[in-house]
């Protein structure tokens, strides 16, 4: 296997503008999401440009995980103790601040709450365990969870040919991908669900996949026809995926996203065509990027993790809401004005907070 992945400075340009278009991307998804959820008329053009806006906007998370698998498998973990100490306890400290914050936030200033601390505490701690803080913030508990498995997994993957791991992703595809996207239809064509015993198999279901699929497509050169292929079929998902979830939530009468999900078929090639895009323009972009720009990507690549974190916080205080009756323009500039405003800001405060050493580790796990 081969990386021709651009270094310098112990940076990778790609997997840098991938970690800033990918939460940008997140944000649009969120802000989006109010007015999708708000109403049921698939016709407005408020609804369609929300509508079209989160549908190109969802390999972002996948993104995030294959860009986590590229970077992460490929060290070697001398030391569980100090592999938790570096990677792990950096995630279960902003877990715990940021639950903190959120659910004081949504139960006292949302909700408007008169819960007595200790019954704040009580409930806290229960939504601590089972992810009901705040909505993004599963995110953590799934990367967490996924870090776990690395020093075995790490082994495991270093040690496979290529031809191993395509096998484990095209069998990871099959059960995780195709077979969801085959009962997805069943179950709304037949209002019964598909449940094939022989596609239990948890080695290959859920986020490890993506994990596995950054690592590979980060350090092997697929055939051109390959790669073409795989690109174009994510050039086309970009279009079928606003059309298709227009098509199903009319057929159900509510928002149905089939086609939103991070294991849709259209998230699985969006993900791969705009990571084979960027490592495909790798060279290209960081020859003709200086210094100063290059510093700049950078800086703000290191603080993706930071913003997601942080970003939800900023959306309720500075977002303007867009009506259901809203004209082409004036969806399209408040949805643009929510995107500046809330992704400009996070980065700011983010850069402030992180003059303090102390602060950083509270609240980002020692991130930039």
């Amino acid at each position: 296997m081969s990386n021709t992945a651009h270094v310098q400075n112990n940076r990778i340009m790609y997997i840098d503008l991938l970690r800033i278009l990918s939460i940008v991307a997140v944000i649009v998804l969120h802000i989006t999401a109010s007015l999708l959820t708000r109403t049921n008329d698939f016709t407005t053009t408020s609804w369609w440009v929300s509508n079209v806006f989160n549908s190109i906007c969802r390999f972002a998370v996948p993104v995030f995980f294959m860009i986590s698998g590229a970077m992460i498998l490929r060290i070697e973990v001398k030391s569980y103790k100090g592999f938790y100490k570096k990677r792990i306890l950096p995630l279960i400290i902003p877990l715990l601040t940021w639950s903190l914050i959120y659910g004081y936030y949504k139960e006292y200033y949302i909700l408007k709450s008169q819960m007595s601390a200790y019954e704040f505490i009580l409930d806290f701690g229960k939504k601590l365990v089972t992810d009901g803080n705040y909505v993004h913030l599963w995110f953590l508990y799934a990367i967490i969870a996924i870090y776990m498995t690395v020093p075995l997994i790490g082994k495991l993957v270093r040690s496979c040919s290529e031809k191993d791991l395509r096998y484990f992703l095209i069998l990871w595809f099959i059960v995780s991908i195709l077979y969801r996207l085959v009962s997805d239809i069943f179950v709304r064509l037949t209002d019964q669900h598909l449940y094939v015993p022989s596609m239990n198999i948890p080695f290959f279901m859920g986020n490890l996949g993506y994990f596995v699929l950054g690592y590979y497509l980060f350090n092997v050169e697929l055939r051109p026809v390959i790669k073409h292929t795989l690109f174009n079929l994510g050039i086309l998902s970009f279009f079928l995926t606003p059309i298709l979830t227009y098509v199903v939530s009319s057929y159900g009468g509510v928002l149905d996203e089939m086609f939103y999900g991070n294991y849709s078929i259209t998230s699985f090639l969006m993900a791969i065509g705009v990571f084979l895009f960027f490592k495909e323009k790798d060279t290209m972009i960081s020859r003709k990027t200086n210094y100063k720009v290059k510093k700049v990507i950078g800086s703000v690549s290191t603080a993706s993790f930071s913003i997601y974190l942080i970003h939800l916080l900023v959306d309720t205080m500075v977002s303007r809401d867009v009506a259901i009756d809203a004209t082409f323009l004036e969806t399209t500039l408040s949805l643009l004005f929510n995107i500046v405003a809330i992704f400009s800001i996070s980065y700011i405060v983010v850069k402030v907070f992180n003059l303090n050493r102390w602060v950083t580790h509270i609240l980002f796990g020692g991130r930039g």
